[in-house]
Parts: structure tokens; sequence; C-alpha cells
């Protein structure tokens, strides 16, 4: 069974799913401000100034929150209309965790949502996060998943995802050693942050694995953003999921910070079913910025269910691999 901000469904229930996204998010305080001070940087998104955000996404602050419950329902909607049914919500507290809201959206549109627990990466942690021990992090985590979150009765139905840093600080490597004793004892998945740059996943797995947790309870998020084949199938090996997770995110600050585009994405994602591995790809948007939604002209969450499906299924990925990923791939994750 999975846990749903509703309660418990069968996994044979999720249907057409993204494995990692956000409903609802505050990303304001992870922003890099260092030059950013100009009158655009603090200006309201709208179709006047979205062009500075095609290269750089955080050129304005604006675009780093989402907190409208009647777009997320539109949004959902939208989702719904290609055939989406259900939707893992990887917010945490540090970045806008809301289990009554998250409630409230799934109520009103039946998409199934599922969330998570945990605690981001370093830069969003408080001095309490930073000060805490490894057995309070496995406490907050085992009472999010089995009583609720925040005080509701709203459970948690996995855990992250779990933020690390380039350099992985101490705060960071005690979330993840609670989260591979949570996930061994209770056998949930887990979904890691990791650096967009770096190559972080085979410390993480080895911690979490050698905490308790299965490697096929373990996502490994953000691969996709430079295609790194050495890399992916290193993770492919371990026994753990890879997932393409940037998909609509082409953005090009400047070479050494740049985003591989959707048909490079596409074409790894290709490599890797050819070899062998299609049973551990994930695929999702992490929708995490205002102009990704499509009220703010960005492709919206359908987006995996409509032009990357197309291109998967240019490239050669039969229907029936595409669906098996988008489906029976994240039940067996999560369940």
């Amino acid at each position: 069974m999975i846990e749903t901000v509703l309660g418990k469904i069968d996994k044979k229930e999720l249907g057409l799913t993204l494995p990692h996204e956000h409903i609802l998010i505050d990303m304001k305080g992870c922003v890099d401000i260092t030059g950013k001070e100009g009158q655009i940087f603090h200006q309201k998104i709208n179709s006047k100034n979205r062009y500075a955000v095609y290269s750089d996404p955080y050129a304005i602050l604006d675009n780093a929150l989402i907190d409208s419950e009647e777009t997320a329902i539109e949004e959902l909607n939208l989702f719904k209309s290609f055939g989406g049914k259900s939707i893992v919500d990887c917010t945490l507290d540090e970045i806008g965790r809301d289990p009554l809201k998250l409630k409230k959206i799934s109520q009103s549109t039946g998409v199934n949502v599922i969330m998570g627990c945990g605690h981001y990466y370093d830069k969003t942690h408080s001095d309490d996060t930073k000060n805490a021990s490894i057995d309070t992090f496995v406490k907050q985590m085992k009472e999010d998943i089995t009583v609720g979150v925040n005080g509701t009765d709203i459970k948690a139905g996995l855990i992250g995802e779990i933020g690390t840093s380039a350099t992985i600080s101490n705060s960071e490597r005690k979330v993840v050693h609670a989260a591979g004793i949570v996930s061994g004892e209770l056998d949930k998945a887990v979904h890691i942050h990791t650096d967009l740059y770096t190559e972080n996943g085979y410390e993480i797995v080895k911690i979490l694995t050698d905490e308790g947790a299965k490697a096929n309870r373990i996502c490994i998020d953000h691969i996709d953003v430079l295609i790194r084949p050495e890399y992916i199938f290193k993770l492919l090996d371990l026994g753990v999921y890879v997932e393409f997770d940037n998909f609509g995110k082409e953005f090009y600050v400047n070479k050494e910070r740049r985003f591989a585009y959707d048909l490079e994405r596409v074409k790894m994602i290709k490599d890797i079913v050819k070899k062998g591995y299609e049973k551990q790809i994930l695929i999702t948007n992490d929708i995490c910025l205002k102009t990704m939604l499509a009220a703010y002209g960005g492709n919206g969450y359908a987006h995996v269910l409509n032009a990357v499906k197309f291109m998967l299924l240019e490239e050669g990925i039969s229907e029936k691999t595409y669906k098996k990923i988008m489906t029976d791939n994240v039940a067996e994750f999560l369940d």
C-alpha cells in the first residue's frame, strides 16, 4: 500500500505518476542574491519580464515561489487531462511543506498526492536542525510516516527529498544516516537531492545502505543536469534508481552552469533502456519554478506526458516501455 495525503491506496491505483514534483514551494531562501540586487530581481513575474529567467531561472526572485492553491488546482487538472493520476510532492518544511493545503488540492482535483519528509540541504537548515542528533531525525521521520505531519493526521508516504550539497555538511550527513535507518526499518523509498554538478551519489548510497536501506528503495535525483554516462551507469550497477527530473529546464547561464536539453536526456534514457536498466529509471519535471507552470507560460506538469513522451517514442522507446517507466517503476519504488 502507498500512503497519500488522503490515506492509503493500492499501488495499482497510482496510474501515470510524476515521482518528484513540488505543488507548492518557497525556494527564495535558497537563491544566491550575489550581483542580483537590481530592480528586476525584486519584481513579480509577468509577461514583460519573463524573458529574464529563460537563461538564469533566478534572475527574478519571485520565480522561486509557487504559493497559489488556485493555480495549483488548475495545473493539476491540466496534468489530469493528459492522463496523469498521481504526483509525489517532495517539498520539505524548510521550503514550504503544507500537508493541509496538499490535502485540499488533492481533494479538489482527484489527483493522488504522496508527501515526503525529512530535511533539505544545509543552506536551509535552522540552528536547531544543525545541532540535532541522528536519533532526533529518525524520530521526526518516523512520526511523519506513522503518525502525521506537523500535528495533523496526514502522513508522509516516502522520505525526501533529502538534501545534500557539493560538500556534504555535518547536518546533511546526519540526516542521510537517519534516512537510511528509517528506510531500512520501515521499508520506505528515499529521494536524495544531490548537487547538480558533482558526483556524490556513490557516497550517499553507501551511507544509506550501511544504515539498512535497500538499494531498490533509493533514488539519486538530478542526474540529468549534465549527462554523465559513466556516473549514471555506475549508480545503476549499485541497484538504485536514477531520476531524470529536469525535463523542461534547458537553462544556459554559462558553459560551466548549463543544463542538458530535453532531447539529450531522452537519448540517455534510450541508451539505459537498450542496456537493460529500464526498471531503474524515473522520469519527471521537478517543477520548482513559477515559470515552469502553464499559467506562467511554462510546460506544466503534463510536459512528461506530452512532448517528452513523443520524444521518447520517436527515439525508439516503445509506448509499453514508456508506460512501465511512468507507472510500474514508480509503484515499485514507493511500495
